[in-house]
């Protein structure tokens, strides 16, 4: 009953803020559709889909049957787990929650698994981590490999820890064919856009949630960056850069901020998660915890580095 009064107060907030804010709210509403329409659509839909048709066609097992004897000793996933693991560090949020959410829905990989495979490799890509975080934004393109450390160590030991612990359980056998055709195609087409369309949707409230903050609690910069960073990793990023804080706390929050992956990526990942009931509480703890590690380890790496 909570929860439910909670989400009607949340969205008569929303309606009043847009009829009372109108300017802002269209501005932030179109600077987080143009974030999605130029960069996360470009660079995560063709992802989308081709992970979809590696699925669903069952050349995904080619693929793992010569990658798995080399990635099992680095985390222990299964066979089928390991596409999990590297689609989710190559490919960077949400594609590593989707396609562990899509491995279990086949059956594919445990439901176990699959949770722990979302909840530890489902990180920013080091694409965006080198290019636009440390390059663009906060000019320190030396710090690349302390920043993957920092950021991609603690969900490696943790998901290789808890994988280790997991027991076999059976699954079902996948067929041995693998099969492409237009019917597989078009589904991984038509699921590519549906899964990004949501991304989208998720931006934009995000962004005017993001805009409502600013708004409403102008006289206080820090608590507006601080929550503007756990609201929305992208927007929480490029407010870091002009902020006032010390170089050392700018760069030990933005790994805060990343390792977290924000609220909106906390409610894309449970879109994307829907049909596996994985824990969110789990999800939302485990991910606080890198955070903080993460965090530690860039003020770390910030205070070894310095002349």
């Amino acid at each position: 009953m909570k929860k439910k009064y909670f989400l009607l107060i949340l969205i008569l907030l929303f309606i009043i803020f847009i009829i009372t804010h109108p300017a802002i709210s269209v501005a932030a509403a179109s600077s987080g559709l143009l974030l999605w329409y130029e960069q996360i659509l470009p660079a995560l839909l063709p992802l989308a889909i081709l992970s979809n048709l590696m699925v669903y066609s069952n050349y995904m097992q080619i693929v793992t049957k010569y990658l798995h004897p080399f990635t099992k000793h680095l985390v222990p996933t299964s066979q089928n787990g390991c596409f999990a693991f590297l689609g989710g560090m190559l490919f960077g949020f949400p594609m590593g929650s989707k396609i562990s959410a899509d491995l279990v829905s086949q059956e594919k990989i445990s439901q176990k698994e699959g949770e722990i495979l979302a909840i530890c490799f489902n990180q920013l890509s080091p694409v965006f981590i080198s290019g636009y975080l440390l390059t663009s934004v906060l000019k320190i393109p030396d710090l690349i490999w302390q920043s993957y450390a920092a950021l991609y160590l603690p969900p490696l030991c943790y998901g290789a820890w808890k994988l280790r612990r997991l027991r076999p359980t059976s699954q079902k056998k996948s067929a041995s064919d693998s099969n492409l055709d237009f019917r597989i195609i078009d589904a991984g087409i038509m699921n590519g856009f549906e899964s990004l369309t949501k991304l989208g949707g998720y931006i934009i409230l995000f962004s005017i949630f993001a805009a409502l903050l600013h708004t409403y609690n102008a006289g206080y910069p820090l608590i507006n960056l601080i929550c503007t960073g756990l609201t929305e990793v992208t927007t929480g990023i490029s407010c870091l850069k002009n902020s006032s804080l010390p170089s050392e706390c700018i760069y030990s929050l933005s790994m805060f901020f990343s390792a977290f992956g924000g609220l909106c990526g906390f409610a894309q990942t449970c879109s994307m998660t829907r049909e596996c009931s994985f824990s969110k509480v789990r999800y939302l703890f485990c991910r606080l915890c890198f955070a903080v590690i993460s965090s530690l380890l860039g003020l770390l790496f910030t205070v070894l580095s310095a002349p």
